[in-house]
């Protein structure tokens, strides 16, 4: 089996086993809350590729830690990044219309509703990882609180924040990449460290995991930009022509082609320190640099 294709059994495997237990953790006996929960479960079942916690699973792999040490952690980052997608696609936000090939949350539910399915999924991601006795316990402030880190005004927030008064025609590069560390790579970079953090990895191996997952997120992105030009509604599964800068607004299409690459390259010799083990690490990179949604 090439490694391409154990990573495709892999990447199949995860959504399984994460779907499964995202279904227990976000189970739900009240009545009155049934429509908050069709909400949840409208956009965190919609067909999310699962790739932050199999991108988790890859580093555990590397020290030897199971899936199961590290599955409530897989699932706190995919309900932080659905959490994301919905409050992102908000009117107030970035007013998308469509996500994942349906109308977005919002649409179906309503904002008022949509808001407090992603405050639920946030609140829920790091609940899970607390009550989690498979986590070592002194394990698990430094995960919350990188989590919480990464969600917030250093990361995520952050991110948006700038997105939405300062992304413009007129903006330099420098304000386009701090929008997408924070807003894009930063939940990368989290699902690697804090495997890390579990693995007790030593800080030349975080580091090198931070730039891995750096470089991954960005080539994610500008290939997201790319697919926003080229791509096709049903392929893309979102609205497209964004009005915003982007990278292809920088770069044209050949030299965001060109990122992506280099990009793409540059994950991949960050793996160099995981020598003969970064077999998986170096496929999803590959795997990524031909997805086309």
């Amino acid at each position: 089996m090439s490694d391409i294709e154990e990573i495709l059994v892999s990447f199949h495997e995860t959504r399984m086993l994460v779907d499964t237990k995202l279904r227990e953790y976000l189970a739900n006996r009240e009545p009155l809350l049934a429509m908050l929960q069709e909400s949840i479960d409208y956009t965190l079942f919609s067909g999310g590729k699962r790739i932050r916690p199999l991108f988790c699973f890859i580093v555990g792999e590397l020290y030897d830690i199971p899936r199961s040490t590290l599955l409530s952690l897989g699932c706190a980052l995919e309900m932080i990044h659905t959490a994301s997608l919905i409050m992102d696609d908000l009117p107030h936000m970035d007013d998308a219309k469509i996500r994942r090939g349906k109308p977005a949350n919002h649409m179906i539910y309503g904002q008022d509703v949509a808001a407090l399915a992603s405050i639920g999924l946030l609140t829920r991601a790091y609940e899970v990882v607390l009550k989690d006795p498979q986590l070592p316990a002194d394990k698990k402030a430094p995960i919350v609180g990188e989590l919480a880190r990464v969600v917030g005004i250093d990361g995520m927030v952050g991110g948006q924040f700038v997105d939405l008064k300062h992304a413009n025609a007129s903006m330099d590069k420098s304000v386009l990449e701090f929008i997408h560390t924070n807003k894009t790579a930063s939940l990368f970079v989290a699902s690697g460290t804090t495997a890390a953090i579990v693995a007790d990895a030593t800080q030349e191996e975080i580091e090198a995991l931070k730039g891995y997952a750096m470089h991954l997120g960005f080539a994610f992105q500008i290939l997201d930009d790319l697919l926003d030009v080229l791509g096709k509604v049903e392929e893309v599964g979102k609205s497209l022509q964004s009005d915003k800068a982007n990278f292809v607004t920088f770069y044209g299409v050949e030299g965001s082609k060109a990122l992506v690459q280099k990009h793409t390259s540059d994950a991949i010799n960050a793996a160099g320190i995981f020598e003969g083990k970064n077999q998986k690490l170096i496929a999803l990179a590959q795997m990524l640099l031909k997805r086309k949604s």
